[in-house]
């Protein structure tokens, strides 16, 4: 005869399968001999990666949901990154194929440091403002939203940063699986990161480096005006 504690046991080992299985995992490696890391995924949304890349090296590991634009991820982050290395949150749209990323923080390399990339304005979201860049390079659209303050910790509310891309003439189509992910590109660090789960206490934010001397004459500026700092480069299909 099965006993009520077994039932409840049972009961509780499958509403922890259950909930280990709401999480996609993320784990890529361009296969390149110098790409060397170690992704686990440990219970429910939390994952730990090391690494240490040579020239050529890139990663991108992580968990994360079923795509809609309404995604609001929690998450909790200890991430130690030398060298080239994102973290946020990172998916594709289809229809039209773009490759997006809500930088919360990175290492020594701002992807708007990028020459090829070009401003769309800033735009507020969560408690911070971010930047909004694009680069297509031929083949691959990619957008981003970059926190102007780092951080290891709190909300992300996805739909403002769709819209935002959107209101700014940038193509947004149907939102795939979405991660909140480590990219590796060069150099080392270890990341500990748990999906789902807003860390306790007070949020540490800093500024978040960059190595331009400026991107819009008005900082205040919102993506209801585009900002077109001097130099800006754009691709004509994205003209606005």
């Amino acid at each position: 005869m099965i006993s009520l504690k077994q039932i409840l046991v049972t009961a509780g080992a499958l509403f922890s399968v259950a909930q280990s299985q709401q999480f996609i995992i993320q784990n890529w490696g361009n296969g390149q001999d110098t790409t060397n890391y170690t992704y686990k995924s440990l219970e429910a949304g939390r994952f730990t990666v090391d690494w240490v890349l040579g020239p050529g090296g890139n990663f991108v590991v992580g968990k994360g949901y079923r795509g809609s634009p309404d995604l609001v991820v929690n998450y909790t982050a200890k991430y130690n990154p030398q060298g080239n290395s994102y973290f946020g949150l990172y998916g594709f749209t289809s229809n039209p194929f773009v490759e997006f990323y809500v930088v919360e923080a990175f290492a020594e390399h701002n992807p708007s440091d990028n020459a090829g990339h070009s401003f769309y304005g800033y735009h507020n979201s969560d408690g911070a403002q971010y930047e909004l860049w694009s680069k297509y390079n031929g083949n691959l659209r990619q957008y981003f939203a970059v926190r102007r303050t780092s951080r290891r910790g709190g909300t992300i509310t996805f739909r403002n940063h769709y819209n935002a891309w959107k209101a700014a003439g940038l193509p947004a189509g149907t939102v795939g699986n979405t991660f909140i992910v480590v990219e590796g590109q060069q150099g080392r660090g270890n990341a500990d990161i748990t999906v789902g789960v807003r860390p306790t206490g007070t949020i540490a934010e800093t500024p978040t480096p960059t190595t331009r001397s400026v991107v819009c004459e008005t900082p205040t500026q919102t993506i209801g005006t585009v900002c077109r700092p001097r130099n800006a480069k754009r691709t004509e299909a994205y003209m606005v």
